[in-house]
């Protein structure tokens, strides 16, 4: 597989990189233009691994740790080839970027990865194999908040480029809040199903309130988590095509087979939620629901899982990794039973 480790944009960032990419292909005879979800900032750049060579480069991120850390995207400019041109989005100097690529450098390089040591020129890729009698130009600064580093993996999906995230690291730009059992909770499950289902009932299964607001008096992080479970990864491309339509983006299964992700490319009326889609034979799904069917059956086992997240995210403040690798041998134990 073809890896590469990346700071990936939100979508208004992305938006305004499309809106600036499509002002070059107009000055522009002919060019290969990044899609828009492709948009991203390279750090490393792996090239072509095998599985064991992923475990590895999952543990050399594992290692790093930053704090997030402001962006600025502030020109355009191009690096000359023979015949045509490399444009690409660039950003301002900045040391908490250079050295989170210095550590991820290193860590990997110990690890045994074989990397390019060239001086590190920071930029987002807009278009490849461009004829242009345009010149490079400055923008209106684009700010982005750096907080997460993703492995990515590059290939071609019937015929397009698609990058996926395999794996993430990173902290959250706010403290992780833990509340008490809110009965809101599983209303607001309950409106995101019923919002869904006239949309999508026909291609699923079913849909599982799952995490630790599904349990009730159980203590929580504010967000709901959800599994669409359809019967095969037969019918995914129809589902992902309708949720497409509903406005949610695929963002691949982050390296958890069994569990694909979605995120809604818009706000909208709900409290903050989590969606998967996952097939009925798919083991993550499975442990979702065995885990929180044990928490709601052993409420002592609840209570003590409730504590231990509120010490976790006490101490872990914003580092969310942090918090859910704290989290990972409770969790165990319960599936283990």
């Amino acid at each position: 597989m073809r890896l590469f480790i990346a700071i990936n944009f939100s979508n208004d960032t992305r938006c305004s990189l499309t809106h600036i990419s499509n002002d070059l292909r107009k000055k522009s005879s002919s060019g290969n233009f990044t899609l828009e979800n492709n948009l991203h900032l390279t750090l490393v750049f792996l090239g072509e691994c095998d599985n064991i060579q992923l475990e590895t480069a999952k543990a050399a991120m594992n290692k790093i740790s930053f704090d997030p850390f402001e962006l600025t995207i502030e020109h355009i400019g191009r690096f000359r080839q023979e015949n045509s041109d490399i444009w690409w989005a660039g950003v301002s100097k900045n040391d908490s970027l250079i050295d989170l690529q210095k550590q991820l450098l290193e860590s990997l390089s110990i690890s045994g990865f074989k990397l390019d040591k060239r001086r590190y020129r920071p930029h987002i890729t807009l278009a490849r194999k461009v004829v242009s009698n345009t010149k490079p130009w400055n923008i209106i600064p684009l700010t982005e908040t750096a907080s997460v580093i993703e492995l990515m993996k590059s290939e071609r999906i019937n015929g397009v480029l698609t990058y996926t995230s395999i794996h993430r690291r990173g902290k959250w730009t706010k403290p992780i809040v833990v509340e008490d059992y809110n009965p809101n909770w599983p209303l607001e499950f309950e409106g995101l199903k019923n919002y869904l289902l006239p949309h999508i009932g026909d291609l699923i299964v079913n849909i599982h309130h799952v995490g630790s607001t599904s349990v009730k008096g159980l203590s929580a992080k504010p967000i709901i988590d959800f599994d669409i479970e359809i019967s095969d990864m037969a019918g995914f491309t129809k589902l992902k095509q309708k949720l497409a339509e509903l406005g949610f983006q695929h963002m691949g299964d982050f390296g958890i087979g069994g569990r694909e992700v979605f995120k809604r490319r818009t706000a909208d009326e709900f409290m903050q939620y989590n969606m998967y889609v996952c097939p009925s034979d798919s083991p993550s799904m499975a442990e979702h629901l065995k885990f929180r069917d044990y928490l709601r059956q052993n409420p002592i086992a609840a209570a003590s899982y409730g504590a231990l997240k509120i010490s976790l995210a006490t101490h872990c403040l914003n580092d969310i990794d942090a918090y859910v690798d704290g989290k990972t041998d409770f969790i165990r134990r319960i599936l283990k039973t």
